[in-house]
């Protein structure tokens, strides 16, 4: 039986999706399938016809068989009262992305719906969607830093939640997951983090990601395909949120 990875491709947004669609084209020629596309949501400041757009695009991606997932709500952090200390030296780590990180309930919670007004904004009923109301697969805290409440909260809402070492499905399976990224490192560690992809792609267990972010192309474009290629050749099948 095929061992299994994720392809994962983040910050999918208005502000770059005409950037980023033939990206993920490309990658889905060399992998065979359509893979998951993390949404961001949040359309502030973008005028009329890039929103227009945007919507349009995700509704041809979704039609194509990629799988859309939401991504926080703008992936730059508001102030917000009651973050904890631990959240507010994620956020100086990841220059204010970190939105959700050490949230209150109350202040999670809030958030958590603004993204999901968002997307409705976007892609539900509302909004004309083609064949109706899209859905999101899954939710992704940007960076993955979080806070104590948001799984409890995201998994009430009949959602996966994934987070920086594994993934937990709506009815609670939980997935032991590591993650290739590379994105917000250093340049110098950059063949490290290929080098350790490379090695957890080789495991005979465990169902790692591939987690792709726009700034990786163009500079990264032939590292990041032979790390696609390199799970393919280890006889490992690509697998989308909603597959597990």
């Amino acid at each position: 039986m095929a061992r299994k990875f994720l392809l994962c491709f983040h910050d999918f947004s208005v502000w770059n999706y005409q950037k980023c669609v033939p990206v993920l084209h490309s990658l889905a020629e060399l992998t065979g399938r359509p893979f998951s596309v993390l949404v961001i949501p949040s359309t502030e400041g973008a005028d009329a016809d890039a929103v227009v757009g945007f919507r349009e695009a995700l509704v041809e991606l979704r039609a194509e068989g990629f799988e859309l997932a939401l991504h926080g709500y703008k992936h730059k952090a508001e102030f917000s009262q009651g973050r904890s200390y631990m959240g507010l030296i994620g956020m100086n780590l990841t220059h204010g992305e970190a939105e959700f990180a050490g949230l209150s309930e109350f202040e999670s919670t809030r958030l958590l719906q603004a993204g999901l007004a968002a997307w409705n904004e976007l892609l539900g009923v509302d909004a004309k969607a083609e064949g109706g109301a899209i859905a999101p697969v899954a939710f992704i805290p940007p960076t993955w830093y979080s806070n104590k409440y948001l799984p409890h909260q995201v998994h009430a809402l009949k959602m996966l939640y994934e987070d920086r070492f594994s993934l937990t499905t709506a009815k609670g399976r939980r997935y032991a997951s590591a993650v290739s990224s590379f994105a917000g490192i250093p340049r110098f560690a950059e063949k490290l983090a290929f080098s350790f992809g490379q090695f957890v792609l080789s495991l005979p267990v465990g169902l790692p990601r591939i987690a792709l972010h726009p700034v990786d192309f163009p500079r990264l474009t032939g590292e990041v395909r032979d790390l696609v290629r390199i799970a393919l050749n280890n006889n490992r099948k690509l697998v989308h949120y909603s597959e597990l």
